[in-house]
């Protein structure tokens, strides 16, 4: 149920936030009076980072959310049976900030798109979680020993590498980064560690 206190929000609480966009009738979130607008700031005491956390974390049967709701901080304690989900559709799978990716291949698709399409086609990602969740291409050049230690304690597998090149010198030059020859240790850990890999190669004449 909503707790009595409703408190002013801070711009550390907000930093990193879910905004619903739909509320399923009848479900826990709906019965609670979670609506359409709200704006997820933490799950259980906790920031969250994006969806694989937000559906890790409220598959408890007890949930504690903090939503901003007109500038008010509103705690919701749900109370619910196993396996039900809470019923929030959330706007995007990412909470925090999409990881841009910084290489500059010539062969990228995103540079081949033709000027007046949608904004979301023009963005170039290297984030291993629209990896995990989507099958988006990454190349590693910006993955870190933190990602790595969240990808192998979650399970986070498969992932979906650009590899085009094990040649650190020629991947370097193919990526135009210079982190592209160091980054292939992260796909030999990944290996190491029995997460599944399904790479990708771009053939160049």
């Amino acid at each position: 149920m909503q707790s009595p206190s409703a408190l002013e929000s801070s711009p550390a609480a907000a930093s990193s936030v879910a905004t619903v966009v739909a509320v399923t009738s009848g479900s826990p979130a709906d019965l609670l009076g979670i609506l359409p607008g709200d704006q997820v700031i933490a799950v259980d005491g906790r920031p969250v980072r994006d969806i694989i956390e937000y559906r890790v974390l409220t598959d408890e049967t007890e949930v504690s959310l903090d939503l901003l709701r007109d500038g008010l901080e509103l705690t919701f304690d749900v109370l619910k049976p196993p396996g039900t989900p809470l019923g929030i559709e959330i706007d995007s799978p990412v909470f925090d900030e999409v990881r841009t990716c910084d290489n500059h291949c010539e062969f990228c698709f995103i540079y081949q798109l033709p000027p007046g399409m949608r904004r979301s086609l023009y963005l170039k990602d290297d984030d291993y979680r629209l990896s995990f969740l989507y099958g988006n291409f990454t190349t590693l050049t910006r993955f870190t020993e933190a990602d790595l230690e969240r990808v192998v304690t979650e399970g986070l597998s498969p992932l979906y590498v650009s590899i085009h090149a094990t040649n650190p010198e020629l991947r370097t030059e193919m990526l135009r980064n210079r982190r592209a020859a160091m980054s292939l240790r992260w796909l030999r850990a990944l290996l190491d560690h029995q997460i599944q890999v399904h790479g990708q190669v771009v053939v160049c004449p």
